[in-house]
């Protein structure tokens, strides 16, 4: 194959992932990867990438960590970009799951150095995710949800739903491994805390797979909701949940079966059949993938509990020394983690303080969108965010809406005759004014040059009239001529009343009530 139809080839393999069987794609990535020279670089990048992003999507986690270290190089030597701190996070998850925890927790601070290099608050986000996943991989949970919860803070100040389901839904499955070390060792109601914590969690993951219409996104978020409700003993909800789960995980996703197999044996177990779930589990045991560590833990210990549930002494133990023994090959493969990269809790907090860090800049850059330069108020962009808020407020208490539109009379002749720096500390001084003069609960805009808008939730007409009246009075009895000698400013206001709908609507009758106050000789207030 020569390389113009190489190029061919991957460019209909990369545009075919999303209708693609997963299976089927990934051996076709497979094939296209063997066909590439050692020698033609930009080839080899692409294909590369191609390979990686199915074995990652089909969790075939052990030989995407060994294709990743080795294309790793190559990225690196291109410098900090976004595509090097997705192979990272993505890194870090899957080594992570394969038991190479000193892979994860390198991978994991890489991505988030160089997330805050560049300045991406996504992927902050997803790389201090990464992180915790690694932490909780580790042995420390508690750590490692810390760090989850500040990335799913930092993902919620985003406009990005990817960011925002790998936060919800790796927070989740966190929570439910928290369940897990729980269960044998306290009493069930306090083993169950972080399940009824992380429920709306679960089913917020759920909503934002389903609106993707991705099946991985969907296989991930209802298998953990499937099991969080089996954990919580909600078996009527369970069951049609971990249905869908498996039914996604047979569509070409296998890597996922044993987990889903092990959360349909715990609600056999609820449900009483200590037969069928023993069986269940045998034969998943017996096609299980090797390469999932916490996946066999997993299995041995819901083998270990369903034999005993069937009285069968021998096999329980024969479970549990299995089980016991990949523990103690996890618990070695951390502390060697641990002790290799130095890995103490200090670093972890500075982990966390660092995204909480980003949280708080990203909140003051959303801010900041919101609000007018010059006189702080909110802007045509906070309206619209507010506007629907207020509309549901009304709603609900059965109320009306008083909307205002104001304007500053001959404000042209202010900044012709007075200059534009006194003109914006009269801009300055109004703003002061409307604050002085509205509720906290009320919107002060400012919508045009010498316009603003005044949102009045809970007030009738006559209230609201009053409101704009004092504001009036007190706009015209300002002393103006601590700006400039000879300086007077009076305000003329359109005010409306209604029914909450759009805000266009009741915008364009306070204008039209504006007009017929300017028309009538400015400095008043008319309400129509």
């Amino acid at each position: 194959m020569n390389a113009e139809s190489l190029a061919e080839t991957i460019a209909l393999a990369e545009s075919a992932r999303d209708g693609d069987n997963p299976a089927e794609a990934l051996a076709r990535a497979e094939a296209i990867w063997r066909r590439v020279a050692p020698d033609d670089a930009p080839t080899r990048r692409r294909a590369g990438l191609l390979l990686l992003d199915r074995r990652y999507r089909t969790g075939a986690w052990a030989a995407f960590v060994e294709l990743t270290l080795e294309l790793l190089p190559q990225f690196r030597a291109e410098g900090p970009r976004t595509e090097l701190v997705d192979l990272l996070r993505q890194l870090s998850i899957a080594a992570s799951d394969t038991g190479r925890y000193e892979v994860a927790l390198t991978a994991g601070q890489e991505a988030h150095r160089i997330a805050v290099e560049i300045d991406d608050i996504g992927r902050i986000s997803l790389a201090t995710n990464a992180l915790g996943c690694a932490f909780e991989r580790t042995g420390d949970p508690w750590q490692g949800e810390r760090l989850l919860v500040e990335a799913l803070a930092v993902a919620r100040t985003q406009d990005q739903s990817h960011p925002l389901f790998v936060a919800l839904n790796n927070l989740v499955a966190v929570r439910i491994g928290q369940f897990h070390l729980r269960r044998d060792a306290q009493p069930l109601d306090e083993a169950r805390e972080p399940l009824h914590q992380t429920l709306p969690l679960a089913e917020e993951a759920v909503a934002l797979a389903r609106a993707s219409g991705e099946a991985l996104r969907k296989l991930l978020a209802i298998g953990n909701l499937g099991e969080v409700l089996v954990g919580l003993g909600d078996i009527v909800n369970a069951a049609p949940a971990l249905d869908e789960a498996e039914a996604l995980a047979r569509g070409g996703y296998a890597a996922h079966l044993t987990r889903i197999g092990c959360s349909q044996a715990d609600l056999a177990l609820a449900r009483g059949d200590a037969a069928g779930a023993r069986e269940r589990l045998q034969a998943l045991l017996a096609g299980a993938d090797n390469e999932h560590l916490n996946t066999r833990l997993r299995l041995r210990h819901a083998l270990w509990r369903s034999a005993s549930a069937l009285d069968c002494p021998a096999d329980a133990l024969a479970h549990l020394e299995a089980y016991l023994r990949l523990e103690r090959q996890r618990s070695m493969a951390q502390m060697h983690a641990q002790s290799e990269l130095f890995v103490t809790r200090v670093e972890a907090e500075q982990m966390r303080l660092e995204a909480r860090r980003h949280h708080a800049r990203a909140r003051e850059l959303e801010a900041d969108t919101r609000r007018d330069e010059l006189t702080g108020l909110g802007n045509r962009r906070e309206l619209e965010l507010r506007w629907p808020q207020l509309v549901e407020q009304a709603r609900c208490g059965g109320g009306r809406l008083a909307v205002a539109m104001i304007d500053l009379d001959h404000f042209k002749r202010v900044n012709d005759c007075h200059g534009h720096g006194v003109g914006d500390r009269v801009l300055m001084a109004m703003a002061a004014l409307l604050r002085a003069h509205t509720r906290a609960a009320d919107l002060v805009a400012r919508v045009g040059g010498e316009e603003f808008l005044l949102v009045l939730p809970d007030a009738d007409t006559e209230r609201a009239r009053e409101i704009c009246e004092r504001l009036r009075i007190a706009v015209q009895g300002h002393d103006w001529e601590a700006l400039a000698p000879g300086l007077g400013v009076t305000l003329s206001a359109g005010l409306t009343c209604g029914v909450p709908a759009d805000a266009e609507s009741l915008t364009r009758r306070a204008d039209e009530a504006l007009y017929l106050a300017k028309s009538q000789g400015r400095n008043r207030v008319v309400a129509i």
